[in-house]
């Protein structure tokens, strides 16, 4: 006996169990004299209907929210029972003198729930709802055909015999399904027998009405631990993609040897259809449970129903079956052909996607007006650059230069103007750098060079060339001829000088600014040469020359 037989076993033990001890003492009970209620205990009655009317709305709604989530036909017949049981207790509390209609009902619909846990769950929500509508109406017809009035007769003849059925419909349906709902059926069974032998509010009544209560907490209970089930299979489901375009049926069976899913080949191959959900191995493929792969086999090739020819394959605890026709044309072509068509699409989308990174990537180092180096690519370069000249000690010159004048020839010529000033300045610049430098748009009419391995010297001369070369002829403005002249401020970093960045920078505008602010068109040297101005420098150094000359 397995865990899960001796579990069962325990349940049904515990179900005769739970039905065994009310029967037995209303059976004791009824051999007495009628055991009358007091005057100090004639409230009992009324509070216990009170505690089964609580005690079944409960489990309706249990029930109810379970039936609708999970789509389980039981659990929304175990709710309209539950509920029309909860209506046949209120009319107890507002007086009505039985409640054997109502409990028939209830009787009825758990009968039917034991029914129903052998199907499949609902294939829609909008079936399960419907369902919960149609059966939540039934169980209130039910609660309230037990208020209708009637004679003392007519009540006293047809509740006997209501009460007889509802136990005896509640004892089929614990036969039925003894391991899951026999404890709640055998306590509705125990209290309908109860109520049968009540004799005018004795004691019976008490216990039948304790074990309608205790019915509705187990199935409470019952609910709560019954397990989910398992969704209802559909072709492919879970297969692999490439399975629904195989010409070879495809078949998964669970652990258990049972279908689960299948694709649309094996569905023309096998004739299979959702009734095929379950079938075993065994049966639809012809093969014995001798024939299977187990652990160290893989694969097993076998020739089965009809002259097909079936590959098995352990997949985790189920296995997986490859049916295929002999005869049938082999399909290697087209699946070579689609296997080239999806590389080629592959490809193309990788090419695609290298076009558009090197885009981006270009996009965030080049400016897109002057096709020089953005802002963040030449500062990055600058960092690197100054790095480089630290640790290894060679100097490093930066070249600021400024367009003079750029707002008059905005308000001049309009965005469009300047924006074709800045780029022929560039295009100028560009012919001047050299392959190792760097240059790079700081601003909206300001540049910046990067020279490394270049002394004071290089540097002022790089930075003439760039004013001479600007000077050498006016840049066009549409139709218009205009010349444009540049500020200029030059700083270097001497070997073994601890410089950062900021440091360097500072330096080279205040150098710039000492250009600007003698008119412009001006290449100035920073602090280390007194915010000298090259022109100056140059006028400086003339006498000396023409002295330096033979006579």
């Amino acid at each position: 006996m397995d865990r899960s037989d001796a579990v069962r076993l325990l349940r049904v033990l515990v179900a005769l169990l739970l039905g065994s001890l009310p029967l037995a003492g209303i059976g004791l009970l009824s051999v007495l004299p009628p055991i009358q209620l007091t005057d100090d205990l004639d409230w009992l009655p009324l509070a216990l209907s009170g505690a089964l009317v609580a005690a079944a709305a409960v489990t309706a709604l249990v029930a109810l929210v379970d039936g609708l989530r999970h789509r389980r036909l039981p659990s929304l017949l175990q709710a309209g029972a539950s509920a029309a049981l909860a209506g046949g207790a209120i009319g107890l509390v507002a007086g009505a003198a039985s409640v054997s209609v109502a409990l028939v009902g209830a009787s009825l619909l758990m009968a039917a729930s034991v029914v129903a846990s052998r199907a499949a769950p609902l294939g829609e929500v909008w079936t399960a709802r419907l369902v919960a509508i149609v059966v939540m109406l039934g169980a209130e017809a039910a609660a309230v055909a037990g208020l209708l009035p009637a004679t003392a007769d007519a009540i006293a003849g047809v509740d006997r015999v209501l009460l007889g059925s509802a136990a005896a419909i509640a004892a089929v349906a614990m036969i039925g399904s003894p391991a899951r709902h026999g404890p709640s059926a055998m306590l509705m069974a125990a209290g309908a027998v109860g109520l049968l032998a009540d004799r005018s509010g004795s004691l019976e009544a008490v216990v039948g009405l304790a074990a309608l209560i205790a019915g509705q907490l187990v199935a409470v209970l019952t609910i709560a631990d019954a397990p989910l089930p398992e969704p209802a299979a559909h072709p492919e489901e879970d297969l692999p993609e490439l399975a629904g375009r195989l010409a070879d049926g495809v078949l998964r069976f669970d652990g258990r040897l049972q279908l689960r899913e299948w694709n649309r080949a094996a569905s023309d191959l096998l004739g299979l259809d959702r009734g095929s959900v379950g079938a075993r191995a065994e049966d639809l493929l012809g093969v014995s449970l001798a024939e299977l792969p187990g652990e160290d086999h893989s694969v097993l090739a076998h020739g089965a129903v009809g002259g097909l020819e079936v590959a098995l394959h352990r997949s985790g605890s189920g296995v997986v079956a490859v049916v295929r026709d002999p005869g049938a044309r082999p399909e290697s072509d087209r699946l070579g052909q689609e296997l080239r068509s999806t590389i080629e699409e592959l490809l193309r989308a990788r090419r695609t996607i290298d076009l558009q990174r090197g885009e981006l990537e270009r996009s965030s180092t080049v400016d897109a007006l002057t096709g020089i180096s953005s802002r963040g690519a030449i500062m990055e370069r600058l960092r690197t650059e100054v790095a480089e000249a630290r640790r290894y000690r060679h100097p490093l010159a930066i070249v600021l230069v400024d367009v003079d004048r750029f707002g008059e020839i905005n308000q001049q010529h309009g965005v469009s103007g300047g924006d074709a000033v800045l780029r022929e300045v560039a295009l100028r610049f560009r012919l001047r750098v050299r392959e190792a430098d760097a240059l790079g748009r700081l601003g909206s009419d300001g540049f910046v060079a990067v020279l490394p391995h270049t002394d004071e010297g290089g540097a002022a001369t790089f930075a003439d060339a760039l004013r001479h070369r600007l000077s050498q002829r006016p840049i066009s403005i549409g139709d218009v001829q205009a010349r444009v002249t540049i500020s200029v401020g030059v700083t270097t970093m001497q070997p073994g000088e601890d410089l950062d960045v900021d440091a360097l920078l500072a330096r080279g505008q205040e150098a710039l600014d000492s250009a600007r602010g003698a008119g412009g068109d001006r290449i100035a040297l920073d602090r280390l040469h007194g915010l000298a101005r090259l022109e100056d420098r140059l006028a400086d150094a003339a006498p000396r020359e023409e002295d330096d000359r033979p006579a």
